[in-house]
């Protein structure tokens, strides 16, 4: 990249490799990429590894990235969330355990889901779960609806 095009290889541009080749599932050349970086890997290199593991279903590797990621942002609550799906899609049900009591022994709180829908011009915003919008029984029948097409177009692509 530097004697091609004359840029210098930043964090991003590992985070952005290593996020590549997760995805396809390449985790070992990730994981081998991440320990050859010529500098301290971001939250954000690790952090795309640790979700390749979870596309994947990769435990080992995530075991090994987790502490890093852990290290590098120990107040991020998606974070442990995502540990725990990892750990619970592999029925490893004493790490999800660990995971949730890291949460509770380092005070981090789980931040809601937010979203903001426009209708008709006016912009709504409600919190996961949250039913004080006047017409959020409405709103919840109409993604209840969306849900359910959604699965059963999932069943006739296959």
């Amino acid at each position: 990249m530097k004697r091609k095009y004359g840029i210098e290889p930043k964090n991003e541009h590992y985070a952005c490799m290593i996020d590549l080749l997760g995805r396809v599932g390449l985790l070992e050349d990730a994981y081998e990429l991440i320990t050859k970086m010529p500098m301290e890997p971001s939250a954000a290199a690790w952090g795309a590894l640790v979700h390749a593991c979870r596309m994947h279903g990769n435990v080992e590797v995530a075991k090994i990235a987790a502490p890093r990621l852990l290290e590098l942002d120990p107040e991020d609550s998606g974070i442990y969330v995502l540990l725990a799906n990892i750990w619970a899609n592999g029925r490893r049900w004493g790490d999800v355990k660990m995971a949730r009591r890291m949460m509770r022994e380092r005070r981090v709180k789980k931040i809601p889901g937010r979203s903001i829908v426009e209708v008709e011009g006016q912009f709504h915003e409600f919190l996961a779960g949250d039913v004080s919008h006047p017409q959020s029984e409405g709103i919840y029948n109409a993604l209840n609806q969306l849900f359910a097409m959604s699965k059963l177009e999932d069943c006739f692509e296959k």
